[in-house]
């Protein structure tokens, strides 16, 4: 099972072939903008070093969200590119469901910074039990988050800052890897859309009109 990960959702722009669980080829280069003008050549690098040609490939994953709003377009519209003209099916992956330290056995709360700015501080969450989300991300402050993290095993993310927590708390960011690998464990019968999740809508302000 050869499967291309994608992740354009954070401060990188990142691509990752694994077959199964073991990674093939892996290139990551941190920016915080122009994803879709490096994307193409990320990908075509990772699959270059793998020596794999496209056609071999089973599955295209792609952390559809929550993160950056143009990201995330860019990524989700690429993937589903290529597994259109590859004739392959692209799975969605959620920015929680691919965080890199995430455990496979369990209850988890991921968790992810949303807005940072104190005192507006948010997260990115999801339950997650055994490495897949029962339920649709959302987003939540500080009170939300310790309520959610009461019922798990452990929470897996960014939770710093959190007073309180009293589960387990692993460090872990959103990773190409780790969502091919998990595109790689799913059944091929109801694989999750690539199918973009924002949660909210975009921090950007519309454009003022101009007077004359």
């Amino acid at each position: 099972m050869l499967v291309l990960g994608i992740n354009t959702v954070a401060d990188v722009c990142e691509a990752a072939l694994v077959d199964r669980a073991r990674v093939v080829a892996h290139v990551c280069e941190p920016m915080t903008q122009g994803h879709d003008a490096r994307l193409a050549p990320v990908v075509e690098q990772v699959m270059r070093e793998a020596g794999v040609e496209f056609a071999k490939l089973d599955r295209v994953a792609v952390i559809v969200g929550p993160g950056s709003f143009t990201g995330v377009r860019v990524g989700v519209s690429f993937a589903r590119a290529m597994a259109l003209a590859l004739d392959i099916p692209a799975v969605g992956v959620s920015s929680l469901e691919a965080l890199d330290t995430l455990p496979q056995a369990g209850r988890v709360l991921g968790a992810l910074a949303a807005k940072r700015r104190p005192p507006l501080r948010s997260w990115w969450v999801q339950r997650l039990v055994d490495g897949r989300g029962t339920e649709a991300p959302g987003e939540a402050e500080e009170g939300g988050v310790l309520e959610l993290a009461a019922s798990v095993d452990s929470v897996c993310g960014q939770a710093e800052g959190l007073p309180d927590l009293r589960a387990p708390v692993l460090a872990g960011v959103p990773s190409a890897i780790a969502a091919a690998q998990f595109a790689a464990r799913m059944p091929g019968e109801n694989l999750p859309p690539a199918r973009p999740i924002y949660v909210r809508e975009p921090d950007a302000a519309p454009m003022k009109p101009v007077r004359a």
